[in-house]
């Protein structure tokens, strides 16, 4: 009966792992198939590097075609911009009556008093531009605030401070221009409290000839309460969301989730951090972030004056070109970037996955208390019959996130534990070391492949959902594998246990280290997922040199924490000197936890994962058998 149960559970978690597999080989061919990286520059800030040197804007734009710049983000016209552009002629009723006799149009209405000082009025003489603004107002507006004075003045009832700010679409004129230099046009557009559910989506539908919108400003379009029409109105009209990592955009992650699919990773670096770093620092992030996070389009605003070196065009020329290059040069295609169809997750791929979740979080119960196979199988099938009930309810995605948190605690957990809890030898040998280390991993791999198929769809690629509880992920196990080792110095009771342990006499060099130790873990959760801690200088050259010397760079708390504690909880477990095992092997649980962390980015390519994995193992397993093979030396016999 103990066997047959067993071999169920094993068979289970097989299951589980091949079909983790499968589902990370179905992504990573989605990946292969997405290559594209568009780049994008800003036409305002063009027109100001141009304005510096004099330089025909028009010249400016042929060298940044050449070099591979694909689009260029229009920000929607004013009232003031349209008026610059020689479009239109707008002014208060109050300032035409003061001026008198200066516009044939708004005289005639003046001497025949139709011009009142309280409205605003907007001389049109372009047919498709009338068309635009007018229609634009409309929707902003209300039909009841404007009224057509003849054909081409447009009465509106409203003071002329209050429309300068409503975006009118793109330009015709600018549009025919970048067109006709080969550019395509991203519209840039800003959240206007004018705009709600009953005539946002008039407003999409102005702008469905261009494939895609990047939103500007802290807040999206139909923020607070409207991104629901919002999301809509993009996927009627066939056009994706631009959502710019990293930058916080009010209502972004609530769009996301209403696009789904039609939504394009977006990285840009703004002018007041642009004033803080180097070209080369810009550079390597730009090309980063397409390489390691998938990131599709590059919004790329230039170094401006006093920032740049020399001449302002020729500098940016070079950013641009360097940008281009460090592309290239990782293997990926400059062009037109659009949404490739994302994978799903179905409801019984979650329930046979979290079944492997479970056997393994059973396994590590079992390491602590010797649970009898009947219970186990009734434990299994209670906690499966929970997971179905769940994704029954409809709550498919918290699923995933729970379970792939669960994997994220115990395979790291489960590794060490079942490692290192075997008898040492008489005879020590470094690559009996390394062997312990590698099993480590390989265990800890099993519960990648699980996470891998939880979170292999859409939503976690585009970064529109993340692996939830990074820290919990962090400190978990390392707590777990402590108290785990802890316990099994002395027999008896758990109470008896834990009383003989907190009676350990220990040195005033231990309890500084033992500190040190904790100031240490401190500062790696509190730099763990988004940063809340600065990168000091010299460990920012650091990871520039490794970033140089590697494809994908290894994590430092890897190969220099995590790997060599590993090493010397192996060294001490092969000399059967235990009593430190719950200090050494309890932080060497931080590379496990790091590998899984590696690849619970989904955003990642799976190739970069692994890369920079191999990397931190290598590294790792040298620095780690030069720590065992000292500590074996000092080891009393």
């Amino acid at each position: 009966m103990v066997k047959i149960g067993k071999n169920i559970l094993i068979t289970v978690l097989t299951v589980a792992v091949i079909l983790g597999g499968y589902l990370g080989y179905a992504r990573y061919l989605a990946e292969l198939q997405d290559r594209n990286v568009e780049v994008c520059v800003d036409l305002n800030d063009i027109k100001k590097i141009a304005a510096f040197e004099n330089k025909p804007l028009s010249a400016l734009l042929k060298e940044i075609r050449e070099l591979g710049v694909s689009s260029i983000g229009i920000f929607e016209e004013t009232l003031p911009d349209a008026n610059a552009l020689g479009e239109l002629y707008y002014a208060k009723g109050s300032g035409i009556l003061r001026l008198g006799k200066f516009n044939p149009r708004f005289d005639k209405l003046s001497d025949q008093g139709i011009i009142k000082d309280d409205k605003t009025y907007i001389y049109l003489p372009s047919d498709i531009v009338r068309k635009r603004i007018y229609y634009h107002f409309k929707w902003a507006l209300g039909e009841q605030n404007i009224n057509f004075i003849g054909n081409d003045i447009l009465e509106i009832d409203k003071a002329e401070e209050e429309l300068r700010e409503i975006g009118l679409g793109i330009s015709e004129a600018q549009a025919t221009f970048i067109s006709g230099l080969g550019f395509n046009i991203i519209p840039r557009v800003w959240n206007d409290t004018h705009y709600h559910e009953l005539n946002i989506g008039p407003k999409i539908a102005a702008l469905q000839d261009f494939d895609k919108i990047i939103f500007e400003g802290e807040e999206i379009l139909g923020y607070p309460n409207n991104l629901r029409a919002l999301g809509a109105a993009l996927k009627q009209y066939r056009v994706n969301f631009g959502n710019i990592e990293i930058i916080s955009q009010y209502g972004k992650s609530t769009l996301g989730g209403l696009v789904g699919n039609d939504s394009i990773r977006v990285h840009s670096i703004a002018q007041d951090e642009l004033r803080k770093i180097s070209k080369a620092t810009a550079v390597s992030r730009l090309v980063r972030a397409a390489r390691e996070r998938k990131v599709k389009l590059l919004y790329i605003r230039p170094f401006l004056p006093p920032y740049t070196e020399g001449s302002p065009v020729a500098y940016n020329l070079d950013y641009l070109k360097q940008v281009i290059g460090g592309l290239q040069q990782s293997g990926l295609t400059l062009g037109a970037t659009v949404p490739v169809p994302g994978l799903d997750v179905s409801g019984r791929q979650i329930l046979i996955l979290g079944s492997g979740v479970v056997v393994g979080a059973l396994l590590l119960l079992n390491s602590f208390i010797n649970v009898p196979i009947i219970f186990m199988i009734l434990l299994f099938l209670s906690a499966v019959s929970g997971i179905a009930f769940i994704g029954l309810a409809g709550y498919g995605l918290l699923l995933q996130k729970g379970l792939a948190l669960l994997a994220g605690i115990t395979f790291p957990s489960l590794a060490v534990i079942s490692t290192l809890s075997k008898k040492g030898k008489i005879i020590f040998s470094p690559w009996d070391c390394v062997l312990i280390v590698l099993n480590i991993i390989a265990e800890t791999m099993i519960g990648v492949f699980l996470m891998f198929g939880l979170l292999a769809d859409y939503r976690f690629m585009l970064s529109l959902e993340t692996f939830a509880g990074v820290k919990i992920a962090l400190l978990a196990p390392i707590g777990i594998v402590a108290l785990y080792f802890i316990l099994e110095q002395e027999k008896g009771s758990l109470v008896g246990r834990l009383r003989s342990f907190l009676s350990t006499k220990v040195s005033v060099i231990i309890l500084v280290i033992g500190f040190a130790a904790l100031g240490a873990l401190a500062i790696l959760i509190a730099r763990s997922a988004n940063f809340v801690l600065p990168v000091p200088e010299l460990e920012k050259s650091f990871r520039g040199f490794l970033e140089t010397a590697f494809v994908a760079r290894p994590r430092t708390k890897e190969f220099l924490i995590g790997y060599p504690l590993l090493f010397l909880a192996a060294t001490l477990l092969l000399r059967n000197k235990k009593k430190w095992l719950w200090v050494t092997a309890a932080l060497g649980t931080i590379a496990p936890i790091s590998v899984f962390n590696s690849f619970s980015h989904i955003h990642t390519p799976i190739v970069i994962s692994m890369t920079r994995t191999i990397n931190g193992l290598g590294l790792g397993v040298i620095i780690g058998t030069i720590v065992a093979s000292l500590a074996n030396r000092f080891i009393k016999t």
